[in-house]
């Protein structure tokens, strides 16, 4: 199909950057008030779809999501539905109190274990992949996840550490879909 064009390549990263500050803004909000879950999550899933969204583009993925983007973007988000049992009350559900032992490396384990097996194809290492992607966000907000589950208890680290590798991302999506990365051919004789 060839490579898009120029201005395409250019918007991508301009993209990552205006999705970095929707991110930024998102969370903004969601600190301003104490929100109920329901908006709070109406909140955060448009930063997990964008934090996604930010690093594929960082890995050169194209302004439009092909299917394995399509997977990992699914992921990022539905992941989340794992909250389900919490808010019908199961408690116990949780770990430490936190996020549910399916916020864990666990999961993505798993997935790339199903992923090894020749007939389901490329999807669920797609799959592992965002939910490692909704991980970097949940590491930054909340309580932490139980990443080493079940093995170990929850794991956080500072927002401002989230925001740098955003912030980097995107720093690294200008770059990729600006051409600077691409040679130039030579034109001395």
């Amino acid at each position: 199909m060839g490579r898009p064009p120029r201005a395409v390549t250019r918007l991508s990263g301009a993209i990552s950057v205006a999705a970095v500050a929707a991110v930024l803004a998102l969370d903004a909000v969601a600190r301003a008030a104490s929100w109920p879950v329901l908006v709070q999550g109406l909140l955060d899933e448009p930063a997990h779809l964008l934090t996604a969204w930010v690093c594929l583009t960082a890995l050169g993925a194209p302004l439009v999501p092909g299917r394995r983007e399509r997977w990992v973007l699914a992921a990022a988000v539905l992941i989340d539905l794992d909250h389900l049992p919490l808010y019908l009350h199961h408690e116990g559900w949780a770990v430490d109190g936190g996020r549910p032992p399916t916020h864990s490396l666990a999961l993505a384990l798993l997935l790339l274990l199903v992923a090894s097996m020749p007939r389901w194809g490329t999807a669920p290492a797609a799959l592992a992949v965002g939910v490692l992607l909704h991980l970097l966000r949940d590491l930054a907000t909340g309580p932490g996840v139980p990443l080493f589950w079940p093995l170990g208890g929850l794991v956080g680290v500072p927002y401002p550490a989230y925001v740098a590798v955003l912030v980097l991302a995107a720093a690294a999506a200008v770059v990729r879909h600006s051409g600077l990365l691409s040679r130039a051919p030579d034109t001395a004789t």
